[in-house]
């Protein structure tokens, strides 16, 4: 459970840092970033693709969806389109990564809940 939060919170994190990126740079170094990124959110989907419950298995075709478009966006796109594309790929990550950490954190207070409410048989 644990992995799956911080897979979350690192891909929100680098979002942020995506969404700096497609504003400050340009050519080659804005579309190796977005390679980049598209690898390593195909990675986290890949590992975090075991996740229990159908919504953050969703997430994870998602996210894993958004990686591979960041690859092919980053390829095929130039100048000015690439700028507000990858921003906008960058922007849909953080709302995934989000609401990955929303779902996760629900999840982790209704099985607190549950445990704390359950009375004890013996």
């Amino acid at each position: 459970m644990r992995l799956h939060f911080i897979s979350r919170l690192a891909l929100l994190v680098g979002a942020g840092f995506l969404v700096v990126a497609s504003q400050v740079w340009s050519g080659d170094t804005l579309e190796w970033l977005f390679i980049a990124g598209g690898v390593v959110m195909v990675a986290a989907a890949a590992i975090d693709a075991e996740a229990l419950g159908r919504a953050q298995r969703t997430l994870d075709g998602l996210i894993g969806l958004l990686g591979v478009w960041s690859i092919v966006q980053a390829i095929v796109f130039e100048g000015s389109n690439l700028e507000w594309f990858s921003f906008a790929t960058a922007v849909v990550l953080a709302g995934l990564a989000t609401l990955g950490l929303i779902i996760h954190e629900s999840g982790a207070k209704r099985s607190v809940r549950e445990r704390v409410t359950t009375p004890l048989t013996h």
